[in-house]
């Protein structure tokens, strides 16, 4: 289940984050698909912590993936206070920071052994 749900939400917020990246900031949509968006990436993080590290576990079943579920979540809520607070550099930096992470956990989901690199034929 936690690897469903970890799978469903990446997607939903790879897409999502790529879409709103592209669109007009500060707008009703933006702030609507913002707030899902957010959703998808805290779910998505928050499942990983129930699945294997994979390679190098650092602590119990976690490794060094985990490291970027952390910090996604701390981005996550640093780009939402920075936000409330009216400061939209920071939110913005933030927002990108934590697409960036995803976008790279998901370069790594495409590597040699992986599941979605199995799945798609790539190794």
């Amino acid at each position: 289940m936690a690897f469903t749900l970890h799978l469903y939400a990446s997607f939903v917020a790879l897409g999502l984050g790529g879409l709103i990246l592209s669109m007009r900031k500060g707008t009703k949509p933006h702030r609507l698909l913002g707030s899902t968006w957010v959703a998808a990436m805290a779910l998505s993080a928050l499942s990983s912590f129930w699945l294997g590290g994979g390679v190098l576990p650092l602590v119990a079943h976690l490794g060094p993936i985990h490291l970027l579920s952390l910090w996604v979540l701390v981005a996550l809520t640093a780009a939402v206070v920075a936000i409330v607070k009216g400061k939209v550099r920071q939110h913005r930096e933030w927002m990108l920071g934590a697409y960036l992470g995803l976008v790279a956990a998901f370069a790594g989901t495409l590597m040699p052994g992986r599941w979605v690199a199995s799945q798609l034929g790539l190794w």
